[in-house]
């Protein structure tokens, strides 16, 4: 493999050199004032080979060897040219300062839209922008091979992925972060956590991705890590028609025996029909039918892996209609899958280091992710746009999950446990939104917005079965339904999102930046949320079933359900159903101010949040027919924030923000389920007496931006968190994990970020120098955690580092941009790496250390081509080095045990795609 990307580099790299064009770059300024023109016209006379100025005024283009005469022109300006001679392989470069055309009419208004995909312009926005903003569009994941908007996230300074718990941004994981969708609210489709999980947006339908680690006003003040804003593709400028397709390849997985059980009519499409319903009576009958009742499988099959295949097909257009207004339309449909198999190490300790659980693990996953996407533009006139989106995700997971070795509640060296799940999540989410400008110079805007989303969770007969070894005669453990048992769980939740937003300029308007010296700002926000769960499990109980084949065992389970050997018993408890609630209203202020013009500005302003959480329950341990119990809990919060901009000049910011924020606990947190991952492993339970945490949160930025799209920049940050809420060990027989307020947490660190074209370092004419780009952000972070006395917790450490928090996070990039053949084909080449220190897993217990994730690092190497502007081929190599992802449990006199280890294999994929 090695071989082979070394001679994809070389034979680009020979090929580009053969191309006999030189490079043509340069800037166009207004010759009065000095400013920069965006959009300017820069051309070949006689031809239509040229470019466009940037935001900087900046344009770049190949031209043939020999002379040309240069033509640069804009709206309002004298056309100017200059004549220059092209060598192959050089570069020439041009400034155009153009004069204003008194001829021209008085006023012209120039209305375009902005690419808000291109890195360029979201990094003129961030240096514009009054608070601390960092964003990835669409063109940069494009070229990183980025799949998905969780990807995307990791690529931003601070951010990194724990495998199970989501994205944690400094240090701070799920329940400190907060996502939205055009600015109103979304769900999560995955009970366990309180953000929706991001891998489930394909990168396909994101126009960009807004990520704000400091509060503003306008935002939920539900976070202390980050906000991140998913803005969904809208109508092109021009009309076009992609299909594409792809294929992957996983060197743990592709060509090789997977193991796998699907039961339901279109698993392999991520939807299992009526394959996987419980029977109406939710107990079957023990005589008749050849599963006893049920339609679904005990025995997993095994086949050969074929190459994952996706596709992809995206459309749209707009209409011009009268002089102003027009409507537009996107559209798009997806289909992914993944075939991955995970083999390693499972072991759980007690606190004199002994093991209770010794597995050999393996894992085979089969995941789908479908979607849709229909969004529409009416653009009344320049002032006033209505927008309707609309997008549909389904995604899936079967699994098989096969455990083999020592458990000591059992007493058993070689307990064989197989779990077979399957996991379907759906998201519907619908948005009406409006954009309107009223007076002159838009001195009066209004925004608002109002949606429906609704997500499902699916776990419909998952089946598990134990048994005292692998192979044939071996015997299954009936002592205890609960061991042997199918399970099923449903949770719907419905929420309903609204925002409403009203500015008005004061003073003088500022044709340079389109903004006025001060602006206020009202608005109002408000969400409500309802879900409902509930469970249902059935078991096997009996005696005398010796003598089964664990490879296969659906036949002879069957037989003795018939013969009356073994009996299903149904899992009779009282937490089977839960709803829960939340209801935000949230009014906020917010005030802009250019202190000194184009100087020093500042934004502040104050939030009040009214939030109502309610949980409808019962415990375990409550009769079955006992009144459900129910928490109320009602809060007002105010939460100030304030922040300032120092301009030192126009391509360096100083920046200072600070502000209170609050943790409110997940759904997930306050439903006290009980529920079991594997026989022997750990159990979570929720608490419905928790309360909101409250975030002092500071941070300080200076930032750089030499060229288009640079940057350099270094922040500190320091954050307070008072009552955190942490998950904790709960006094039980087994390891029972529960949710408490805890103590207080301190967390603090620099960020660096870095991105820049090695040209303009290393200013030495040399023509491939201009094409290569390297970038990195990093993170060094403090953190700790103390737990208050008051807390009825058995961990071991009552001070620690947060869950989660790395000491360091390391992100780095290298970009090449080649062309040949004339400029027919355009490739761009990116090596990424991604790296971070040990951070902590979940805390010890009675004794027993704390559990770390161990660092490891993952290299990508992507390659994108375009084909004369219709043609792409793309090339990926992931997980390159396919490093172990282990995590470990200290102990005691410095003694050091594994937990968990297992490797995701590198993964390459081709893909094609044509836009008409």
């Amino acid at each position: 493999m090695k071989n082979i990307l070394i001679l994809i580099l070389f034979t680009s790299f020979s090929i580009g050199t053969w191309a006999q064009s030189g490079t043509i770059t340069g800037t166009v300024i207004d010759a009065e004032s000095g400013e920069e023109i965006i959009g300017a016209s820069v051309i070949i006379k006689g031809t239509t080979n040229g470019a466009s100025t940037d935001v900087f005024g900046n344009f770049t283009f190949k031209a043939m060897e020999g002379s040309h005469t240069i033509v640069a022109s804009f709206i309002g300006y004298q056309t100017a040219s200059k004549t220059i001679n092209i060598t192959a392989g050089t570069k020439q470069t041009l400034s155009f300062s153009l004069l204003i055309d008194a001829q021209e009419l008085e006023a012209v208004e120039i209305v375009a839209k902005a690419n808000k995909e291109s890195a360029q312009v979201l990094m003129v926005e961030r240096k514009n922008a009054d608070v601390m903003l960092q964003s990835i569009g669409a063109e940069e994941m494009s070229v990183k091979g980025i799949s998905d908007v969780e990807g995307a996230m990791t690529q931003i300074s601070g951010v990194t992925k724990v495998n199970g718990k989501g994205l944690f941004v400094r240090g701070l994981g799920d329940r400190y972060n907060n996502a939205t969708m055009n600015g109103l609210p979304i769900p999560s489709t995955n009970p366990d956590l309180k953000m929706i999980p991001l891998s489930i947006f394909p990168s396909d339908i994101v126009k960009n991705i807004s990520v704000s680690k400091t509060a503003s006003p306008e935002l939920y003040g539900d976070f202390a890590g980050a906000n991140v804003d998913i803005k969904l593709k809208d109508y092109p400028d021009d009309p076009f028609f992609t299909i594409g397709v792809s294929g992957s390849y996983n060197t743990q997985a592709t060509f090789q025996d997977f193991k796998t059980q699907p039961d339901g009519q279109f698993e392999g499409l991520g939807f299992t029909g009526n394959g996987r319903e419980m029977p109406s009576n939710g107990v079957p009958p023990i005589i008749g039918g050849e599963q006893g009742g049920y339609e679904t499988s005990w025995s997993p099959t095994v086949n050969k892996v074929p190459m994952a295949i996706n596709f992809n097909a995206a459309g749209g257009k707009f209409w011009n209609i009268g002089n102003e207004g027009g409507f537009g339309f996107v559209a798009s449909i997806a289909h992914n899958n993944k075939y991955e198999h995970l083999s390693g190490k499972y072991a759980a300790y007690n606190a004199q280091a002994s093991p209770t659980v010794d597995y050999q693990r393996d894992q085979w996953i089969y995941s789908t992710n479908t979607s849709a996407l229909a969004n529409m533009t009416f653009k009344i006139n320049n002032r006033h746009k209505i927008n309707i989106n609309n997008i549909f995700v389904n995604e899936s997971f079967n699994s098989v999950d096969e455990n083999f070795g020592y458990h000591r509640d059992f007493d058993q060296e070689n307990l064989f446990i197989r779990r077979n799940t399957y996991l379907q999540n759906t998201i519907w989410v619908a948005q009406l939104t409006g954009d309107h400008s009223f007076l002159d110079n838009d001195r009066l805007k209004l925004t608002w917005g109002v949606s429906r989303s609704q997500t499902g969770s699916q776990e419909p007969d998952r089946k598990q079965l134990l048994f005292d070894g692998k192979g044939p005669n071996v015997n299954l453990f009936t002592l205890n339904p609960i061991d042997n048992h199918r399970y099923w769980g449903d949770m719907n939740e419905v929420e309903y999102g609204a925002k409403g937003e009203l500015s008005y300029g004061f003073g003088t308007f500022n044709t340079h930046n389109d903004t006025y010296r001060s602006t206020i700002k009202i608005g109002y926000q408000g969400k409500a949320k309802n879900r409902d769960f509930e469970w249902y499990q059935t078991g096997i109980y009996g005696s005398g079933a010796n003598g089964i084949d664990s490879n296969n065992p659906n036949g002879q389970i069957n037989k003795w359900l018939q013969d009356g050997t073994l009996e299903y018993r149904p899992y009779e408890v009282a937490d089977t159903y839960f709803n829960a609630q939340m209801d935000i209203h949230a009014f906020y202020t917010g005030y802009d101010y250019e202190i000194i013009p184009s100087k020093l500005k500042m934004n502040i302003g104050v939030r009040t949040e009214i939030g109502r959480q309610y949980v409808k329950y019962r415990l375990r341990q409550d009769a079955l027919d006992a009144p459900f119990r129910e928490n109320t809990y009602e809060t007002a919060e105010f939460l100030p924030s304030a922040n300032f901009k120092y301009s030192l000049n126009d391509k360096s910011n100083f920046r200072l923000a600070a502000s209170k924020t609050i943790t409110r606990p997940g759904m997930r947190e306050i439903i006290p389920f009980e529920y079991q991952s594997v026989a022997g492993g750990e159990s979570i339970i929720g608490n419905p007496n928790l309360k909101n945490s409250e975030n002092y949160n500071l941070d300080l930025k200076y930032e750089i931006f030499p060229n288009s799209g640079e940057i350099f920049s270094i922040g500190a940050f320091g954050k307070f968190l008072d009552n955190p809420i942490e998950r904790v060990t709960k006094p039980a027989a087994g390891t029972l994990y529960t949710y408490e307020n805890v103590g207080s947490a301190v967390v603090a660190g620099v960020e660096v970020e870095f991105q820049k074209n090695v040209g303009n370092i290393i200013n030495n004419g040399n023509p491939m120098l201009d094409k290569l780009s390297v970038g990195f952000n990093g993170t060094l972070m403090y953190s700790r955690m103390r737990i208050g006395d008051n807390v009825s917790t058995v961990v071991t450490n009552r001070e620690r580092e947060l869950q989660g928090a790395s000491p360091y996070i390391l992100n780095a990039n290298m970009g090449y941009n080649q062309e040949w053949f004339g400029g027919n084909i355009n490739s761009i080449f990116t090596i990424a790496y991604t790296t971070f220190g040990d951070r902590l897993y979940a805390s010890g217990s009675y004794g027993a250390g704390d559990i770390y994730e161990k660092s490891f690092g993952t290299l990508d190497f992507i390659i994108r081509n375009k084909i004369k502007d219709n043609l792409s081929l793309n090339i990926s190599a992931k997980n390159l080095l396919n490093p172990s992802i282990e995590r470990y449990q200290e102990f005691e006199g410095g003694v050091i045990k594994p937990i968990s280890s297992y490797k995701r294999g590198a993964e390459f994929s081709i893909g094609l795609s044509y836009t008409f």
